[in-house]
């Protein structure tokens, strides 16, 4: 193809001219494995509309980019690309029209693809071909608003050091321009810097997110630099965390056989508490299919999701927030700390026979908790004792609402006859609640307290 942009050589600079017309090399297509689509799920939503997109090639990329087909206004600039862009670019999604830098043009160095991307590329206006030193210059990267880059990894240890060129002391490849666009997205007004890789290697029988490095691996990314961690069990957040943080987050993505080894890993080497709760191999895996995302009647955006170990944080914040009556009217009691002893117990759900589930607030890299609604079974009765409390500033705006909707579905789905909930005599909004949600309910009197049985149709 006839490349534009910064790619001409004049004439006169040619020393020997050879005409060669044989077909070029081709990048084999195919359709990305359920992995890879699993690991782009969680990638699509760090991606806003309007961001502009650093990617590469391989089965994560191909699959991203099956899953922005709803996105608007996406931008190019990127070291290269392959066939994955022209769907999008066919489709317009990806209009270049937000780009802070070169907008209405896809820019990148080089390509790797089918005669269709070679076809696409020829003569088009709307690419343009620059040098690596210029495309991959951090500062160049950083002028992009809503720059998103995406980078893969070989391992990446519990405090989020990043290897991608080498396993162990034998180089696997080269670490090509993933610090260049590490360090451009994350100075970008809005950008995101990303490291996405499956959670095993060979066969499920190697773990990805590992203790440390191995003997002579190359740290290619530090982890000053990485901001987040995706893999097809979620994503972690790492920029600006405590190394305690760091590794609960980092565990919490990995393979769920690998998690016991880490975590004992993390104890012995003091990274995390010596009484932090582990969950067990035993147990489901987390309930993505749960997550839901509503507007509110306030107008603030939730994320309603199942509680995480890595929680601790913002539910503790949460608490400091509360007033006393919110306080009062949850546990009976006037409440004056929350340690880390009491929260454990809160984060500590198997999502069957116990689950808790949490509103959520804020972008990927601030968020916040600003509501929990939890149940525990009794197996004798086949009943969930449950709770609820939501943050003062946002009550009144049906959070509690679909909260309580959210732990009924999934208590009976999971063949549990009913709740049962005590609610002292002047929470009239709470009695509401759980009224609105259950016509049908018996109720006891004692003490100030409402004692209610609410059973399932």
């Amino acid at each position: 193809p006839r490349a534009l942009g910064d790619s001409f050589i004049h004439v006169r600079n040619i020393d020997r001219l050879v005409p060669c017309d044989e077909p070029l090399i081709e990048a084999p297509q195919g359709s990305p494995d359920e992995l890879s689509r699993s690991i782009a799920r969680h990638l699509a939503t760090l991606i806003p509309n309007g961001a502009t997109l650093q990617l590469g090639i391989g089965s994560i990329p191909d699959a991203l980019l099956h899953f922005l087909t709803e996105h608007e206004d996406l931008g190019i600039h990127t070291e290269m690309f392959s066939d994955g862009i022209i769907p999008l670019f066919h489709k317009g999604v990806i209009t270049n029209a937000k780009k802070t830098l070169h907008a209405g043009k896809i820019v990148a160095s080089f390509v790797l693809g089918s005669k269709r991307l070679y076809d696409f590329i020829d003569n088009n206006p709307l690419i343009e071909f620059r040098p690596t030193e210029y495309t991959n210059d951090p500062f160049i990267i950083s002028q992009h608003d809503k720059m998103v880059s995406i980078n893969s990894a070989i391992e990446v240890d519990i405090t989020g050091q990043v290897s991608s060129d080498s396993i162990g002391d034998r180089f696997y490849s080269g670490f090509g321009g993933q610090v260049d666009f590490v360090r451009g997205a994350a100075r970008a007004k809005d950008g995101k810097a990303i490291i996405a890789l499956p959670s095993t290697a060979m066969g499920e029988s190697v773990s990805r997110i590992v203790p440390m490095l191995k003997p002579g691996a190359g740290v290619v990314t530090s982890r000053a630099d990485v901001h987040y961690v995706v893999t097809e069990y979620g994503t972690a957040y790492l920029h600006g965390k405590s190394v305690r943080e760091r590794t609960m987050a980092l565990i919490q993505i990995a393979h769920p056989k690998f998690r016991p080894w880490l975590m004992g890993e993390a104890k012995s080497r003091h990274l995390v508490y010596a009484d932090q709760i582990e969950m067990p191999f035993t147990m489901p895996e987390y309930p993505i299919e749960l997550e839901r995302t509503f507007t509110d009647e306030g107008g603030t955006e939730i994320l309603l999701r199942p509680i995480k170990v890595t929680d601790e944080a913002m539910m503790r914040e949460m608490f400091y927030r509360l007033s006393a009556d919110t306080v009062y009217h949850r546990w009976f009691a006037n409440l004056n700390t929350m340690p880390h002893e009491k929260l454990q117990e809160y984060l500590k759900v198997d999502y069957r026979h116990d689950m808790a589930m949490v509103a959520e607030i804020g972008s990927s890299d601030d968020p916040h908790i600003v509501a929990v609604g939890r149940y525990m079974l009794n197996p004798r009765e086949n009943t969930a004792e449950i709770a609820l409390v939501v943050a003062d500033e946002h009550q009144g705006h049906g959070i509690g609402r679909r909260l309580l909707g959210c732990l009924h579905r999934v208590a009976q789905s999971k063949g549990i006859n009913g709740f049962v909930a005590e609610v002292l005599a002047d929470n009239k909004a709470m009695m509401k609640l759980f009224h609105r949600e259950f016509p049908k309910i018996e109720s006891e009197f004692s003490d100030n307290v409402y004692t209610l049985s609410m059973t399932f149709d």
